[in-house]
Protein backbone atom coordinates (compact mmCIF):
# COMPACT_ATOMS: atom_id res chain seq x y z
CA UNK A 1 0.00 0.00 0.00
CA UNK A 2 2.82 2.42 0.95
CA UNK A 3 4.78 1.54 -2.60
CA UNK A 4 1.53 2.24 -4.01
CA UNK A 5 1.01 5.69 -2.76
CA UNK A 6 4.80 6.43 -3.61
CA UNK A 7 4.51 5.55 -7.22
CA UNK A 8 0.95 7.31 -7.58
CA UNK A 9 2.88 10.30 -6.44
CA UNK A 10 5.64 10.14 -8.45
CA UNK A 11 3.47 9.06 -11.33
CA UNK A 12 1.44 11.78 -10.63
CA UNK A 13 4.66 14.26 -10.69
CA UNK A 14 5.87 13.39 -13.85
CA UNK A 15 2.37 13.30 -15.61
CA UNK A 16 1.99 17.10 -14.88
CA UNK A 17 5.91 17.86 -15.29
CA UNK A 18 5.34 16.01 -18.64
CA UNK A 19 3.65 18.52 -21.07
CA UNK A 20 4.56 16.40 -24.21
CA UNK A 21 2.96 13.22 -25.29
CA UNK A 22 6.51 11.60 -26.80
CA UNK A 23 7.43 11.34 -22.81
CA UNK A 24 4.61 9.87 -22.14
CA UNK A 25 4.63 7.49 -24.87
CA UNK A 26 8.19 6.18 -23.46
CA UNK A 27 6.60 6.07 -20.33
CA UNK A 28 3.91 3.85 -21.52
CA UNK A 29 6.22 1.53 -23.50
CA UNK A 30 8.36 0.64 -20.72
CA UNK A 31 5.46 0.00 -18.42
CA UNK A 32 3.62 -2.36 -20.66
CA UNK A 33 6.79 -4.33 -22.04
CA UNK A 34 8.68 -4.43 -18.87
CA UNK A 35 7.40 -3.26 -15.41
CA UNK A 36 9.93 -4.15 -13.29
CA UNK A 37 12.49 -2.19 -15.53
CA UNK A 38 9.28 1.05 -15.02
CA UNK A 39 9.16 0.69 -11.42
CA UNK A 40 13.27 1.14 -11.12
CA UNK A 41 13.23 3.86 -12.94
CA UNK A 42 10.96 5.34 -11.16
CA UNK A 43 13.68 6.05 -8.62
CA UNK A 44 15.53 7.49 -10.68
CA UNK A 45 16.95 11.33 -9.96
CA UNK A 46 14.68 13.85 -11.31
CA UNK A 47 16.76 15.56 -13.49
CA UNK A 48 17.48 12.16 -15.31
CA UNK A 49 14.00 11.09 -15.40
CA UNK A 50 13.48 11.79 -18.76
CA UNK A 51 16.35 10.59 -20.24
CA UNK A 52 16.07 7.13 -18.03
CA UNK A 53 12.44 6.58 -19.93
CA UNK A 54 13.81 7.53 -23.09
CA UNK A 55 16.48 5.00 -22.55
CA UNK A 56 14.63 2.25 -21.53
CA UNK A 57 12.31 2.63 -24.32
CA UNK A 58 15.16 2.51 -26.89
CA UNK A 59 16.22 -0.39 -25.48
CA UNK A 60 13.08 -1.52 -25.56
CA UNK A 61 12.66 -1.12 -29.29
CA UNK A 62 16.06 -2.48 -29.96
CA UNK A 63 16.09 -5.04 -27.30
CA UNK A 64 12.66 -6.84 -28.93
CA UNK A 65 14.28 -7.49 -32.17
CA UNK A 66 13.84 -11.50 -32.58
CA UNK A 67 16.30 -13.78 -34.39
CA UNK A 68 13.97 -15.82 -36.29
CA UNK A 69 13.64 -16.36 -40.50
CA UNK A 70 11.14 -13.74 -40.49
CA UNK A 71 12.28 -11.76 -37.43
CA UNK A 72 15.65 -11.29 -38.56
CA UNK A 73 14.94 -9.65 -41.72
CA UNK A 74 11.91 -7.68 -39.78
CA UNK A 75 15.45 -6.76 -37.17
CA UNK A 76 17.55 -6.19 -40.37
CA UNK A 77 14.69 -3.08 -41.24
CA UNK A 78 14.55 -2.17 -37.77
CA UNK A 79 18.36 -1.97 -37.02
CA UNK A 80 18.77 0.34 -40.47
CA UNK A 81 16.09 2.60 -38.87
CA UNK A 82 17.16 2.92 -35.82
CA UNK A 83 20.69 3.91 -37.27
CA UNK A 84 19.11 6.44 -39.63
CA UNK A 85 17.09 7.89 -36.24
CA UNK A 86 20.38 8.17 -34.44
CA UNK A 87 22.21 10.19 -37.43
CA UNK A 88 19.42 12.42 -37.94
CA UNK A 89 19.71 13.27 -34.39
CA UNK A 90 23.12 14.04 -34.50
CA UNK A 91 23.22 15.74 -37.00
CA UNK A 92 20.31 17.85 -36.19
CA UNK A 93 22.73 19.36 -33.88
CA UNK A 94 24.71 21.03 -35.82
CA UNK A 95 22.10 23.14 -36.32
CA UNK A 96 21.83 25.61 -33.24
CA UNK A 97 19.35 27.86 -34.31
CA UNK A 98 16.03 25.56 -34.01
CA UNK A 99 15.20 22.45 -32.18
CA UNK A 100 14.48 19.23 -34.51
CA UNK A 101 11.24 17.57 -34.77
CA UNK A 102 11.02 14.15 -35.46
CA UNK A 103 7.76 12.21 -36.11
CA UNK A 104 9.26 8.91 -33.94
CA UNK A 105 8.82 10.02 -30.30
CA UNK A 106 11.69 7.81 -28.79
CA UNK A 107 13.81 9.94 -31.21
CA UNK A 108 12.16 13.38 -30.45
CA UNK A 109 13.10 12.23 -26.95
CA UNK A 110 16.93 11.41 -27.65
CA UNK A 111 17.23 14.23 -29.25
CA UNK A 112 16.38 16.89 -26.26
CA UNK A 113 18.38 14.81 -24.09
CA UNK A 114 21.46 14.46 -26.73
CA UNK A 115 20.94 18.25 -27.01
CA UNK A 116 21.09 19.09 -23.35
CA UNK A 117 23.03 17.06 -21.95
CA UNK A 118 25.83 17.49 -24.81
CA UNK A 119 26.16 13.54 -24.71
CA UNK A 120 28.36 11.27 -27.12
CA UNK A 121 26.69 9.71 -30.31
CA UNK A 122 29.48 6.50 -29.23
CA UNK A 123 26.73 4.87 -27.25
CA UNK A 124 24.13 4.98 -29.16
CA UNK A 125 26.01 3.99 -32.12
CA UNK A 126 27.79 0.29 -30.21
CA UNK A 127 24.20 -0.17 -28.66
CA UNK A 128 23.01 -0.42 -32.34
CA UNK A 129 26.18 -2.24 -33.69
CA UNK A 130 25.93 -4.52 -31.20
CA UNK A 131 22.36 -5.73 -32.42
CA UNK A 132 23.23 -5.54 -35.61
CA UNK A 133 26.28 -8.17 -35.02
CA UNK A 134 23.95 -10.31 -33.17
CA UNK A 135 21.88 -11.45 -35.80
CA UNK A 136 24.62 -12.80 -37.95
CA UNK A 137 25.62 -15.15 -35.12
CA UNK A 138 24.42 -18.99 -34.67
CA UNK A 139 25.18 -18.71 -31.21
CA UNK A 140 27.90 -16.95 -27.96
CA UNK A 141 30.94 -19.01 -28.03
CA UNK A 142 31.11 -18.59 -24.24
CA UNK A 143 29.67 -16.53 -21.14
CA UNK A 144 32.47 -13.61 -21.77
CA UNK A 145 31.29 -13.33 -25.51
CA UNK A 146 27.55 -12.95 -23.66
CA UNK A 147 28.66 -10.92 -21.41
CA UNK A 148 30.30 -8.58 -23.73
CA UNK A 149 27.19 -8.38 -25.96
CA UNK A 150 25.55 -7.27 -22.28
CA UNK A 151 27.80 -4.09 -21.73
CA UNK A 152 27.76 -2.86 -25.16
CA UNK A 153 23.58 -2.85 -24.37
CA UNK A 154 24.17 -0.84 -20.82
CA UNK A 155 22.54 1.93 -20.91
CA UNK A 156 23.91 3.52 -17.74
CA UNK A 157 26.67 4.80 -18.98
CA UNK A 158 24.72 7.54 -20.65
CA UNK A 159 22.87 8.22 -17.69
CA UNK A 160 25.97 8.71 -15.38
CA UNK A 161 27.37 11.21 -18.29
CA UNK A 162 23.89 12.95 -17.55
CA UNK A 163 24.66 13.54 -14.01
CA UNK A 164 28.38 14.91 -14.84
CA UNK A 165 29.61 11.99 -13.30
CA UNK A 166 32.88 10.27 -14.64
CA UNK A 167 33.94 7.32 -11.64
CA UNK A 168 35.56 4.75 -12.71
CA UNK A 169 34.29 2.57 -9.48
CA UNK A 170 30.45 3.70 -11.26
CA UNK A 171 31.49 2.62 -14.52
CA UNK A 172 32.58 -1.22 -12.63
CA UNK A 173 29.21 -1.49 -10.82
CA UNK A 174 27.42 -0.72 -13.91
CA UNK A 175 29.18 -3.75 -15.72
CA UNK A 176 28.21 -6.04 -13.33
CA UNK A 177 25.08 -5.39 -12.82
CA UNK A 178 24.06 -5.34 -16.84
CA UNK A 179 26.19 -8.68 -17.58
CA UNK A 180 23.88 -10.37 -14.13
CA UNK A 181 20.48 -8.70 -15.98
CA UNK A 182 21.30 -10.47 -19.05
CA UNK A 183 21.83 -13.44 -17.85
CA UNK A 184 18.93 -13.23 -15.34
CA UNK A 185 16.94 -12.44 -18.33
CA UNK A 186 18.11 -15.88 -20.47
CA UNK A 187 17.50 -17.88 -17.63
CA UNK A 188 13.92 -16.49 -16.36
CA UNK A 189 13.33 -16.73 -20.28
CA UNK A 190 14.72 -20.20 -21.10
CA UNK A 191 11.51 -22.28 -21.43
CA UNK A 192 9.02 -19.35 -21.65
CA UNK A 193 10.67 -18.16 -25.33
CA UNK A 194 13.28 -21.05 -25.90
CA UNK A 195 13.48 -20.18 -29.98
CA UNK A 196 14.73 -16.86 -29.19
CA UNK A 197 16.54 -17.69 -25.86
CA UNK A 198 18.68 -20.54 -27.83
CA UNK A 199 20.96 -18.30 -29.51
CA UNK A 200 22.29 -16.24 -25.96
CA UNK A 201 22.68 -19.82 -24.61
CA UNK A 202 26.61 -20.12 -24.56
CA UNK A 203 27.73 -22.58 -26.62
CA UNK A 204 30.17 -24.25 -23.82
CA UNK A 205 27.45 -24.63 -21.56
CA UNK A 206 25.10 -26.61 -23.92
CA UNK A 207 27.96 -29.01 -24.63
CA UNK A 208 29.02 -28.99 -20.93
CA UNK A 209 25.09 -29.81 -20.01
CA UNK A 210 24.64 -31.92 -22.54
CA UNK A 211 21.79 -30.17 -24.52
CA UNK A 212 21.56 -29.02 -27.85
CA UNK A 213 19.65 -25.86 -29.93
CA UNK A 214 17.68 -28.34 -31.44
CA UNK A 215 16.33 -30.02 -28.10
CA UNK A 216 14.99 -25.90 -27.43
CA UNK A 217 14.03 -25.45 -30.93
CA UNK A 218 12.33 -28.68 -30.95
CA UNK A 219 10.72 -27.16 -27.25
CA UNK A 220 8.42 -29.52 -25.73
CA UNK A 221 8.22 -30.69 -22.21
CA UNK A 222 8.03 -34.43 -23.20
CA UNK A 223 11.44 -33.55 -25.24
CA UNK A 224 13.33 -31.65 -22.13
CA UNK A 225 11.76 -33.59 -18.99
CA UNK A 226 14.30 -36.21 -19.47
CA UNK A 227 16.77 -33.34 -19.15
CA UNK A 228 15.53 -31.86 -16.42
CA UNK A 229 18.39 -31.98 -14.15
CA UNK A 230 20.43 -31.30 -17.31
CA UNK A 231 18.52 -27.81 -17.17
CA UNK A 232 18.68 -27.27 -13.47
CA UNK A 233 22.71 -27.40 -14.02
CA UNK A 234 22.32 -25.32 -16.77
CA UNK A 235 20.27 -22.59 -15.00
CA UNK A 236 22.36 -22.67 -11.28
CA UNK A 237 25.34 -21.92 -13.91
CA UNK A 238 23.63 -18.54 -15.31
CA UNK A 239 22.78 -17.96 -11.96
CA UNK A 240 25.86 -18.26 -10.17
CA UNK A 241 27.51 -16.08 -12.50
CA UNK A 242 25.02 -13.46 -12.24
CA UNK A 243 25.30 -13.49 -8.46
CA UNK A 244 28.63 -13.06 -8.60
CA UNK A 245 28.26 -10.06 -10.36
CA UNK A 246 25.32 -8.31 -7.98
CA UNK A 247 27.75 -8.80 -5.33
CA UNK A 248 31.05 -7.70 -7.06
CA UNK A 249 28.73 -4.56 -7.97
CA UNK A 250 27.78 -4.03 -4.68
CA UNK A 251 31.06 -4.53 -2.84
CA UNK A 252 31.61 -0.75 -4.39
CA UNK A 253 28.73 0.92 -2.82
CA UNK A 254 31.08 2.59 -0.65
CA UNK A 255 32.59 4.28 -3.84
CA UNK A 256 29.58 5.19 -5.50
CA UNK A 257 27.81 8.80 -5.47
CA UNK A 258 24.96 8.84 -3.81
CA UNK A 259 22.89 10.56 -6.72
CA UNK A 260 24.60 7.37 -9.04
CA UNK A 261 22.97 4.48 -6.84
CA UNK A 262 19.33 4.71 -8.35
CA UNK A 263 20.60 4.50 -11.82
CA UNK A 264 22.26 0.93 -10.40
CA UNK A 265 18.49 -0.31 -9.15
CA UNK A 266 18.42 -3.14 -11.39
CA UNK A 267 20.43 -5.07 -9.13
CA UNK A 268 17.39 -5.75 -7.07
CA UNK A 269 14.69 -7.31 -9.48
CA UNK A 270 17.89 -9.66 -10.06
CA UNK A 271 18.59 -10.30 -6.49
CA UNK A 272 14.60 -11.84 -5.98
CA UNK A 273 15.03 -13.62 -9.13
CA UNK A 274 18.48 -15.33 -8.18
CA UNK A 275 16.81 -15.89 -4.80
CA UNK A 276 13.39 -17.38 -6.45
CA UNK A 277 15.65 -19.51 -8.29
CA UNK A 278 17.49 -20.70 -5.05
CA UNK A 279 14.47 -21.26 -3.27
CA UNK A 280 13.26 -23.89 -6.49
CA UNK A 281 16.40 -25.55 -6.34
CA UNK A 282 17.04 -23.73 -9.78
CA UNK A 283 14.52 -25.43 -11.63
CA UNK A 284 12.87 -24.07 -14.60
CA UNK A 285 9.85 -26.73 -15.03
CA UNK A 286 8.90 -26.04 -11.62
CA UNK A 287 5.06 -24.10 -12.36
CA UNK A 288 6.18 -22.31 -8.91
CA UNK A 289 8.76 -20.29 -10.40
CA UNK A 290 5.95 -18.91 -12.58
CA UNK A 291 4.11 -17.32 -9.02
CA UNK A 292 4.19 -13.87 -8.99
CA UNK A 293 7.09 -12.64 -6.36
CA UNK A 294 6.26 -8.61 -7.58
CA UNK A 295 5.12 -8.26 -3.28
CA UNK A 296 9.22 -9.04 -2.13
CA UNK A 297 10.50 -6.81 -5.26
CA UNK A 298 8.53 -3.75 -3.87
CA UNK A 299 9.87 -4.32 -0.47
CA UNK A 300 13.30 -4.54 -1.82
CA UNK A 301 13.01 -1.45 -3.84
CA UNK A 302 11.45 0.55 -1.41
CA UNK A 303 14.04 -0.13 1.34
CA UNK A 304 16.74 0.50 -1.51
CA UNK A 305 15.08 3.79 -1.96
CA UNK A 306 14.78 4.80 1.57
CA UNK A 307 19.01 3.27 2.49
CA UNK A 308 19.71 4.92 -1.16
CA UNK A 309 21.51 1.76 -1.96
CA UNK A 310 21.52 -0.94 -4.61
Amino acid sequence: MLFRRVVKFTLNTVRHRSRQSNFQYCIDLVKNNDYDSYLTTLLTPKQVLRPAFALRAFNIEISTIGKSAVDSRVGEAKIIYWKDQIDQVFNSLKNTEQTARFNDPISQEIYLMVKHFNLSKARFSRFIEAKKNFLTIQQFKNCDELESFADFSNMSYILFNCLGINSVDCDHAANHIGKAQLLCFVTKNLLKNPTQMVYYLPGDLLIKHKISQQDLFNFSERILRPKRQNLKNLAFDLCSRANDHIRSARNLNDKIAQNAKPILAGSISCDVFLSKMQKYDFDLMDPKLNSNFRTSFLIKLILAKLKNNY
